[in-house]
């Protein structure tokens, strides 16, 4: 990236890794801006990559509109239809997504912990989600090396790519038994 040399140096092998193997890359003009906020739908664009892979992630397609502000042909549609289809992030409960909102380390973490199978049970809901999410995603390594996104506060790009970097190679997928 062009601003290689602006990635804080405790998330630059999460950024390497992550943009090496494809899942995370930079903007349009060649840089990653590690400082800047990180989105809903790029959030979901990761979570498609890091589940499907790059190549099936990128050939979903989107062909209605599940939020009133997302509409088919929006370049995050189809990991926005993917990731809400799959139960792992929902709108605002007004119809809305909210695309380029930034979001927080708990939303976030709320996100990553349901693409491998956590919340299954409700737990990520209601008025306690968040206490709920920060106690999982402490204890299950999401926050490592990266405490400070541990809070209802928005996260930068950098910090987003630790906390999808962590989650990839540290956080087991939840496998449900038919038996239980």
């Amino acid at each position: 990236f062009k601003d290689s040399d602006k990635i804080n140096e405790s998330y630059a092998e999460a950024v390497d890794v992550m943009s090496g193997i494809g899942i995370i890359d930079g903007m349009t003009d060649g840089t990653f801006t590690p400082a800047g906020n990180f989105t809903r739908a790029q959030a979901a664009k990761i979570i498609a990559y890091m589940q499907l892979g790059v190549d099936a992630a990128q050939s979903l397609k989107a062909t209605t509109n599940l939020f009133k502000d997302v509409s088919a042909g929006n370049w995050a549609a189809p990991y926005i239809s993917y990731c809400a289809q799959m139960g792992i992030i929902a709108g605002y409960g007004n119809g809305n997504f909210g695309p380029t909102d930034a979001l927080t380390g708990y939303q976030f973490a709320k996100m990553l912990l349901c693409a491998v199978g956590y919340g299954t049970k409700g737990e990520y809901n209601g008025a306690n989600w968040a206490i709920n999410v920060a106690k999982d995603a402490l204890n299950k390594g999401v926050f490592d090396n990266v405490l400070s996104a541990s809070t209802n506060s928005v996260i930068t790009r950098e910090q987003a790519t630790q906390m999808a970097f962590n989650t990839l190679t540290g956080i087991d997928k939840v496998t449900y038994s038919s038996l239980v």
